[in-house]
């Protein structure tokens, strides 16, 4: 019996060998398939070990889009740490990360945050901190995503690149030492931002165009959903977030929109299904920079005349404080309003811990960051 020829990457030419690695190390959140949080690269380290060419041609399509918490923050240390012994030691193996990274998530850091204190290593001829190794990596990125209780760790980035420029002797011709345009931040908070209080930091938000804040913190979903349900706002109303009044708008300069996410809450809504953790349709809601800054936080943002006069059955904010006026309010149809085609999580207070769910990183890393759309 004649057996059949076995297929082999030597027959293809080098142009569709490099198609078909590229392809295989994409990430599961860019692909048709089931989105397993727990192994996203295990194709492309897999890749990673055929090869040094195989490697070169993966690490780029695994380096896009980057998705750190605090489980895997010290293993990726761990492999920055060794791409700069690389570059003493063996700099054939040695592989930059730095320009190849255009989308970052940096989860709950909780203890596992990058240290400032120097590593001394017999490998290379200075002691480098972990500070100082995913600087450029995290500045590099366009798009930056992290959970608000780690901001500082930005902050502590910013202001260690922009002291180095500072020292430099021609520094007020050199470029900003961040490439940062999206900043996304996750479960956000009513606290004081001490980056806005920093030339560093002011200067990093001033390059800011598109914020984007999601998930909504578990408050944020549970006062939205009683708002709907008990008519405390029309059925095409959204009452803006409290910690949005304590976000420094006027230090965005270049803002251009602000995205945020809200519960897709139609009547008759199932509170005990929500309770208990399941998914719901979310709705995206983005403003343009010009309705933050400059001006009082918007209280509401109103979906019809019938409404913002008070519809029979609803509250209206206009009717129950005085100190309200017309410029606490904006029109929905200055809102552009985008429903994701499938449920997501959203948490409840019953039902999760203080991770941001799976599924809000599949939302950002498939392209919400950069296209203001749903994915899901």
């Amino acid at each position: 019996m004649e057996s059949t020829p076995r297929a082999s990457f030597n027959d293809l030419p080098a142009e569709i060998v490099a198609i078909v690695i590229k392809y295989a190390a994409e990430p599961t959140f860019t692909q048709d398939e089931e989105y397993e949080p727990t192994n996203l690269y295990s194709t492309a380290r897999e890749l990673c070990l055929v090869s040094r060419t195989f490697r070169h041609l993966a690490l780029p399509i695994m380096l896009h889009t980057v998705l750190l918490d605090f489980d895997n923050i010290p293993a990726f240390l761990h492999a920055l740490r060794m791409q700069n012994e690389y570059a003493q030691t063996h700099p054939a193996l040695r592989f930059e990360y730095t320009p190849h990274v255009r989308n970052i998530w940096i989860g709950e850091c909780l203890d596992e945050c990058p240290s400032d204190a120097p590593v001394d290593s017999s490998f290379t001829s200075e002691p480098v901190s972990d500070l100082d190794l995913i600087t450029p990596l995290l500045l590099g990125a366009s798009s930056l995503a992290i959970d608000f209780s780690c901001l500082y760790l930005v902050t502590s980035c910013i202001e260690r690149a922009w002291t180095r420029m500072d020292k430099s002797t021609d520094h007020e011709s050199l470029p900003l030492p961040w490439n940062t345009k999206t900043l996304t931040l996750s479960r956000m908070s009513c606290d004081t931002w001490e980056m806005a209080t920093l030339a560093s930091g002011s200067a990093f938000l001033a390059s800011i165009t598109h914020f984007i804040a999601l998930p909504p913190e578990e408050d944020d979903t549970y006062l939205h959903i009683l708002f709907r349900t008990r008519r405390g706002v029309g059925p095409q109303n959204y009452a803006m977030p409290l910690w949005m009044s304590y976000v420094p708008w006027n230090s965005f300069e270049r803002l251009e929109r602000a995205s945020l996410v809200f519960p897709r809450v139609q009547l008759p809504f199932d509170m005990f299904e929500y309770s208990i953790g399941a998914k719901i349709h979310a709705e995206l809601l983005t403003l343009p920079g010009s309705m933050l800054k400059g001006r009082r936080v918007p209280a509401e943002i109103q979906g019809s005349k019938d409404t913002e006069e008070g519809e029979e059955g609803y509250f209206s904010l206009k009717n129950g404080n005085a100190a309200v006026s017309d410029e606490d309010f904006v029109s929905l149809n200055d809102v552009h309003v985008a429903v994701s085609d499938h449920p997501v999580h959203f948490c409840a207070m019953t039902t999760c811990g203080s991770c941001v769910h799976p599924d809000w990183q599949k939302v950002w890393a498939s392209g919400l960051q950069a296209e203001g759309r749903w994915v899901l």
